[in-house]
C-alpha cells in the first residue's frame, strides 16, 4: 500500500475516529475496580523518590500481571543500568501493537527493581515513554492523566504531516531533563511503519531516534542506549512471551568525530555480516570511530550512521527474544512477574 501526505491526512482522521469510538467502548465496559485504580494513578506525581519508585512498580506489576517471560537476566543488563545511574534511551520493536504496552510495563517492574538493589530510590531517571499522541488524546481525562503520571508523552506521529513546531516544543525539555540525567526514554522507532510487515525493518525503522541522539551528542558527550526485542509465542508457547535486553551501545562525541561500542553484533548469529566484519576490525578497541571508507564521518553526517547501528542492533535482540521462546527453552530462566 502507498501512502502519501494526501492519503495519509485522509487516513489520519477516519483511524482517529475509530480510536475515540474503541477508547468509548472500552470505558463502557471497563470494571468499576479498573476505574478505581485509574483514578488512584491520575494522582500520582512523578517525581524522583522512594514513594514514586513504589508507585511505579506496581502500576507496571499491575498491567504486567501473569506474564511469563524468558528474558537474559542472566547478563546483568538491569544491574549495569542502575548503578551507572546515567540516563538511558530504550528502543523496543513494535511487533505487538496490543501486547507491546504490557511487555513495556515488565520492562519498568524489572528495571523499577534493579534501581531499588542498587540502593537508587531517591536518584533514579523517571520513565518518559514516547508515544503516538493521538493514544492519549483520544483518551478520557482520567485516563490520559494517568498514562501521563506513567510517564507517557505524546508526539505527532504522521509521517507526512507531523507539526514538527510542536514536536520541537515536547522533545526540548525532554532533551533538557535527558542531559542533566533526570529521565530515561522509551521509543518504539519503527512508530506507525510497525504495521507495514511488508517493508524489511531497516525500512520500518524511523530515523528520528538518531536525529535525537545527534542532538544529545552536542550538548552532552555520551549517550546510552539499550535496544530491547520483543517476542511473543504461539502454538505450545502462545503463554510465553520473550524479552531480550541487548548489551549497552554507547555513543561518544569527541570533536568532530563519533565512535560507538560494538554492542550486541560480536555476541550474536543474527548479526549482519558487514557490521561484523568492520567490527572485528577494531576489536582491540571499546570505542571505534564512526567512518565512510576509512574516513571519520562528521557530526552533521553520522546521523544515518547511527540509525544503521541501532538498527541492527534492535533486529538482533527482536531475533535474540524469538529464539528464547522456541522449543525447547530452559525453564529455569522463565521469569513471571
Amino acid at each position: 500500500m502507498n501512502i502519501n501526505a494526501a492519503s495519509e491526512k485522509s487516513m489520519h482522521g477516519i483511524e482517529y475516529s475509530i480510536r475515540i469510538i474503541a477508547n468509548r467502548l472500552a470505558d463502557f465496559c471497563e470494571s468499576r475496580k479498573m476505574k478505581q485504580i485509574t483514578r488512584e494513578i491520575a494522582q500520582i506525581k512523578p517525581e524522583t523518590n522512594e514513594t514514586y519508585l513504589n508507585q511505579l512498580e506496581l502500576i507496571s506489576r499491575y498491567f504486567s500481571t501473569l506474564k511469563t517471560i524468558e528474558v537474559n537476566i542472566e547478563d546483568k543488563i538491569f544491574e549495569k543500568i542502575a548503578n551507572d545511574g546515567k540516563s538511558t534511551i530504550f528502543i523496543m520493536n513494535h511487533s505487538n501493537q496490543k501486547q507491546d504496552p504490557s511487555m513495556l510495563a515488565v520492562l519498568n517492574t524489572l528495571l523499577s527493581r534493579a534501581y531499588k538493589g542498587a540502593g537508587k530510590e531517591k536518584e533514579f531517571p523517571l520513565p518518559k515513554i514516547i508515544l503516538n499522541q493521538d493514544i492519549l488524546t483520544t483518551m478520557n481525562p482520567t485516563k490520559r492523566k494517568a498514562f501521563e503520571a506513567f510517564g507517557a508523552v505524546g508526539i505527532d506521529a504522521n509521517l507526512y504531516n507531523a507539526d514538527k513546531k510542536a514536536n520541537a516544543r515536547v522533545f526540548f525539555p525532554l532533551i533538557k531533563d535527558f542531559v542533566r540525567n533526570k529521565c530515561n526514554i522509551f521509543i518504539f522507532p519503527e512508530g506507525k511503519l510497525a504495521v507495514r510487515k511488508d517493508l524489511d525493518f531497516d525500512d520500518r525503522f524511523q530515523i528520528g531516534i538518531a536525529e535525537l541522539i545527534n542532538k544529545v551528542l552536542g550538548i552532552r558527550k555520551e549517550v546510552t542506549v539499550v535496544p530491547v526485542g520483543f517476542s511473543y509465542g504461539k502454538g505450545k508457547n502462545k503463554a510465553l512471551t520473550g524479552m531480550h535486553l541487548g548489551e549497552p551501545i554507547k555513543f561518544i562525541r569527541n570533536g568532530e568525530e563519533t565512535t560507538t561500542t560494538s554492542g550486541n553484533v560480536l555476541k550474536s548469529e543474527f548479526a549482519f555480516d558487514g557490521f561484523k566484519k568492520f567490527f572485528e576490525k577494531h576489536q582491540n578497541e571499546t570505542n571505534v570511530v564512526i567512518t565512510e571508507n576509512g574516513i571519520p564521518v562528521k557530526t552533521d553526517e553520522v546521523t544515518d550512521f547511527i540509525k544503521s547501528i541501532l538498527c541492527e542492533n534492535l533486529n538482533i535482540c527482536s531475533k535474540e527474544a524469538k529464539k528464547r521462546i522456541e522449543l525447547p527453552f530452559n525453564t529455569d530462566e522463565v521469569l513471571t512477574v
